[in-house]
């Protein structure tokens, strides 16, 4: 299925209010409709009964989508969830993408990579770009979501008071992104200004 055929989530969620409890349809119901199609399509349109057996058909039809639109759905949404698994085993596997991503602000289209290991930086990137670069869409909805992309311990989530960064002070959690952006603008000295001292020190190491 190519990516302009696939349903937009707000679609989605739309056509599943609509479908309400329908369960998703069986095989045979499915194999049901090309018999159906195939009836419709070898009719006599030239008798008179055609009205009526189109009227019976649409009806028919009618009265038996919403179980094969509720398999489409699923079959849907099965695919998002390979997709997304798929990508985040091979983030795994690319050193670029190993970083902890966290989101600035709720309201800000801003994606920190953090790396816990080095205390810094490695990128930033808005959503497009972070998925153009390689990261798989489910890290960036649970930023979205959560504030970062961690799963384990809460690194960076909303609640979170912040990082140590290089061993020099600390970072607040709201001040991730401005942060990020005087770093990698090679500004390091203003991106210190942002730190505040470690407890029991007066000033910021630099």
């Amino acid at each position: 299925m190519s990516a302009r055929d696939e349903l937009s989530p707000e679609q989605r969620a739309r056509l599943a209010e609509q479908l309400g409890d329908a369960q998703a349809a069986s095989a045979g119901l499915v194999m049901s409709f090309g018999t159906s199609v195939q009836d419709r399509r070898d009719h006599d349109h030239t008798t008179q009964l055609e009205d009526w057996y189109c009227l019976n058909l649409a009806a028919y039809i009618g009265e038996r989508t919403a179980p094969v639109l509720r398999r489409l759905l699923d079959a849907e949404a099965e695919i998002d969830r390979l997709r997304d698994e798929l990508a985040e085993e091979k983030a795994g596997r690319n050193p670029r993408l190993r970083c902890l991503l966290v989101k600035a602000a709720r309201d800000r289209d801003l994606y920190v990579g953090w790396s816990n290991i080095c205390e810094m930086p490695a990128g930033m990137w808005t959503r497009e770009e972070a998925l153009a670069y390689g990261f798989p869409r489910s890290r960036l909805d649970r930023a979205d979501a959560n504030g970062s992309s961690d799963l384990s311990c809460g690194d960076g989530h909303w609640d979170d008071k912040g990082f140590i960064a290089e061993q020099r002070g600390w970072l607040r959690r709201d001040r991730v992104g401005d942060y990020a952006q005087r770093y990698l603008a090679g500004d390091q000295s203003a991106a210190f200004d942002l730190l505040e001292p470690f407890e029991g020190e007066t000033e910021v190491r630099r």
